[in-house]
């Protein structure tokens, strides 16, 4: 028997607003001169990314130092070079990545920049080109080219499956054409070099930059990042201290896996598994901190364990937070609860008619009692499809109270509408 589905306010509880992302997909950038025998590649990945990635910030304090980048130059070289497939007349060539430092845009979005160089040791013909940077992250992932070589610069697309080739030598005409074209390079590289102009530089790039934009983003690694670097912060202060701030640093996690789980069903619900990627990896980092967050294939929904906010009322039964604890766990049970076991609905309406009852001016009241009166008429259904008639009239009467009086305590408000829907149906149905 299924229950019936009332949404949950503000999309997450009560406990605060879900987390959206504020920029289109992610995107990287690389310059590649293509010379004789070498051949150079600055790459810019978005900051976030790579650090949501490889973990850069490990004192979690939400900024990337020099210094994390200098301990991280090992991970991060091997990642670029893993990443980065060039191959010159057939033959793969690895990269020397040197030049770690971060560069921002126009906007003041953050990369991680590195220079990448190869020396092939002869005169390079065919050169082939392909990366697949943060695929990690997102499969469609894309990285806008500016290539020099031979006197021409060229735009290309990196991209899964996407693969850049030139012919960079002929001995029948390209001496000439490498001469004639070196003061073209030359002014390139210049230009892209001077040290005051990242302003025009970050204008070249995003001439060429083609990304789609999309106003509904609501899952993004920056977003990611930042609540995994706060939960990471929010475990170990709930792991020593005083037990006041044990007990905040509790409860704040359990918001923060909250939010994150009803982030996680916003972006399923409007894009689907798009996104699995990041979700898999908000999994699996959430596991490590401690926290349960798991898929209800039954209700299409991921959901919290709630443990923390249940280790947060045992440390704090009257703390301030003990009522948001309390009502997140009873909503967490209703919407879990298929409303078919009769000692689970009755010991679940007895939860939340002390709720309401301990707690009279909770804000979160007149959705409880919505959840309250869905219990009254579940038990009511099933004492009449048992056949006892008196058990089965006495949770009609309390469905049709409880629905009376969410309308009539809470006008205006969506619960009431919703009740004084839900008693219409509810008389239509014992009626027949």
């Amino acid at each position: 028997m299924l229950r019936v589905r009332i949404a949950l306010l503000g999309g997450c509880l009560m406990l605060g607003g879900v987390l959206l992302g504020a920029h289109a997909s992610s995107v990287s950038f690389a310059q590649v001169a293509i010379a004789d025998r070498t051949i150079t590649d600055i790459v810019r990945l978005p900051l976030d990314d790579i650090d949501l990635l490889l973990r850069l910030d490990r004192d979690v304090d939400n900024h990337v130092s020099a210094a994390e980048i200098e301990r991280a130059g090992g991970a991060v070289s091997a990642y670029l070079a893993k990443h980065l497939h060039i191959t010159a007349d057939g033959v793969a060539l690895t990269p020397e990545v040197s030049g770690l430092t971060t560069w921002r845009d126009p906007t003041g979005f953050e990369y991680l920049e590195a220079k990448m160089t190869i020396d092939a040791g002869r005169r390079l013909r065919v050169v082939s080109i392909r990366s697949d940077y943060l695929t990690e992250l997102y499969p469609g992932h894309s990285t806008q080219g500016e290539i020099a070589a031979g006197g021409r610069t060229e735009r290309f697309v990196f991209k899964t499956g996407a693969t850049y080739e030139r012919r960079v030598a002929d001995d029948r005409w390209t001496a000439p054409a490498i001469v004639l074209g070196g003061a073209a390079i030359l002014t390139l590289l210049w230009f892209v070099r001077r040290p005051r102009r990242p302003a025009a530089v970050a204008a070249m790039l995003l001439l060429a930059a083609t990304v789609p934009l999309r106003a509904d983003v609501i899952m993004t690694a920056a977003g990611l990042n930042t609540t995994l670097k706060t939960m990471e912060r929010l475990a170990g202060a709930a792991a020593a201290g005083p037990p006041a701030a044990r007990a905040e640093a509790t409860f704040q996690l359990a918001v923060q896996a909250d939010e994150l789980a009803s982030l996680m069903n916003r972006e399923v619900e409007s894009h689907g598994m798009e996104q699995r990627e990041l979700i898999d990896l908000a999994l699996s980092r959430t596991k490590e901190l401690g926290v349960a967050i798991a898929y209800n294939r039954d209700k299409k929904k991921f959901f919290y364990d709630g443990a923390a906010f249940r280790q947060y009322l045992a440390a704090s039964p009257r703390g301030a937070h003990a009522a948001n604890a309390e009502f997140t766990l009873l909503a967490y049970d209703f919407y879990q609860s298929e409303g078919s076991d009769v000692s689970q609905l009755l010991a679940a309406a007895d939860a939340k008619k002390k709720f309401l009852t301990r707690y009279a001016t909770f804000k979160g009241n007149p959705e409880l009692s919505l959840y309250l009166a869905v219990d009254y008429r579940d038990l009511f259904i099933h004492y009449r499809d048992g056949g006892d008639a008196a058990a089965a009239e006495k949770y009609r009467v309390l469905t049709r109270a409880e629905y009376q009086r969410i309308a009539r305590q809470y006008p205006g408000t969506e619960q009431a509408q919703s009740a004084r829907q839900l008693l219409r149906r509810f008389d239509e149905q014992t009626r027949r």
